[in-house]
């Protein structure tokens, strides 16, 4: 079973009128899980192509370890010979039958270590055409597997071999710049994910100078960086936070925990940068009255396979379909993307007129007041306030505003900036999640 194609729990939620827009109606909250998935335990394969930063420390094992703490299986293969530039491995046939092999969910690149971080002329010579060559072997074989671009980091103290002809490598943060950017172009380029390894190192050099991320020779991962770069993997893999996984690749757990969480702040802080979600259609979307009982329901994907039910069975539709309720009443309305590797599945109640309150929390009430948010919103945690629960915020669009992560049995949401409309908020721990729109109106 491919990563995606997973059996989903469709939750309820009951919107209100907007309102900002309908002041004679009580607004009350959606509630719980706008498109969420029961996450269950999945089968994963992958394929990792590139050298010693890979293979020291066995990070793909390190990898299939921490998933496995979580419930999740990887089956995986690798040639990583020391040394391998891009062009090596496109040279090699060992590399394409090992591509060829089987249908992989995911197949991993990486380049030798400095050449990213070269000139220009070089890299557009020499990297970047045999990045795009390897991606599209990789879909020949299956154009449904995921490509990652396995971003590396700078060397402790820069790169002294080339430093005197390409003067921007010179230090750990100009070659680290370097680095980024090639691997993000390359990224864009091929319309593939990027795990942000090098991006981790930084903000975790940054904050500690206690954990050694280097072995001796001050270019390849200690067992504390490769743990990193194992988090960092399984965030951009599973699309969720490894905070809570209690595989430690042999460190300290006070450490390893600590390296979780600055893993899961830097993919899932910045999904889009990284393009975690190129893969993935999104099914959730977002209903707007506009008169009567007829309603706009907006998608945030184009370019797919879109069916609708409005409560008498599926039809085709596009990503954007007007519907006219027969009448007053709560009606479950479901939207299926599918593109053609991957489906989603989205589901809400939509009651039409008047409505009374309704409880998302048993014991609890609804999980964001006051009703409308005005400036600041308080979220009660519905999840154990011992662990840190990771709280992203959505427009109707679709489109993450922003990522935090929080702990505590409650906390707070700056609502000040945000124009006033309804937005989805999105609470998740470990493998649970619940989503509840809120409506903003100053």
């Amino acid at each position: 079973m491919q990563l995606g194609e997973r059996p989903e729990l469709s939750v309820i939620f009951v919107l209100m009128k907007d309102f900002c827009n309908y002041p004679r109606f009580t607004i009350l909250l959606t509630c719980i899980v706008f498109g969420s998935t029961l996450l269950t335990a999945q089968t994963t394969s992958v394929l990792w192509l590139g050298n010693s930063y890979v293979a020291t420390n066995n990070l793909p094992d390190m990898l299939a370890q921490l998933a496995l703490s979580g419930g999740d299986t990887i089956q995986y293969d690798s040639n990583t010979p020391g040394g391998y530039t891009f062009q090596l491995h496109w040279d090699d046939a060992y590399t394409h039958s090992k591509i060829n092999q089987q249908s992989w969910d995911f197949v991993v690149l990486q380049a030798q270590s400095q050449e990213p971080s070269l000139d220009s002329a070089y890299v557009s010579n020499n990297v970047f055409p045999y990045a795009r060559a390897l991606d599209s072997v990789i879909h020949v074989n299956d154009s449904c597997t995921q490509t990652i671009f396995y971003m590396t980091w700078g060397r402790k103290n820069g790169d002294a071999q080339n430093c005197a002809s390409y003067p921007p490598v010179c230090t750990y943060q100009g070659m680290q710049d370097q680095l980024r950017n090639r691997y993000l172009q390359m990224g864009y380029d091929n319309n593939a994910i990027v795990a942000p390894c090098g991006e981790a190192w930084r903000d975790v050099i940054a904050a500690t100078p206690a954990f050694d991320l280097y072995m001796a020779d001050e270019s390849h991962p200690s067992l504390y960086g490769s743990y990193l770069n194992a988090c960092v993997f399984y965030a951009s893999i599973f699309r969720r936070s490894p905070v809570g996984l209690s595989y430690y690749g042999g460190l300290p757990a006070a450490d390893a925990q600590f390296l979780q969480l600055y893993a899961a702040d830097c993919v899932l802080d910045s999904m889009l940068l990284w393009n975690t979600e190129v893969y993935y259609d999104k099914a959730d979307f977002a209903p707007q009255l506009t008169s009567g009982s007829t309603y706009l329901f907006s998608a945030s994907t184009a370019g797919t396979i879109h069916q609708w039910n409005f409560g008498s069975g599926f039809v085709p539709g596009s990503a954007n379909e007007v519907f006219t309720f027969p009448g007053n009443g709560t009606y479950y309305v479901t939207h299926v993307t599918d593109n053609g590797c991957r489906t989603d599945t989205s589901s809400q109640w939509i009651t039409v007129g008047p409505q009374g309150v309704w409880n998302c929390i048993p014991g609890k009430g609804n999980l964001v007041y006051p009703v409308p948010a005005d400036a600041w919103t308080t979220i009660l945690n519905p999840f154990p306030p011992t662990g840190s629960c990771t709280v992203e915020v959505y427009d109707a669009a679709g489109r993450m505003l922003s990522t935090t992560l929080e702990s505590g049995e409650s906390f707070f949401l700056n609502t000040a900036e945000l124009a006033d409309g309804i937005y989805s908020i999105r609470l998740i721990q470990n493998r649970d999640e619940i989503t509840q729109l809120i409506t903003v109106c100053h």
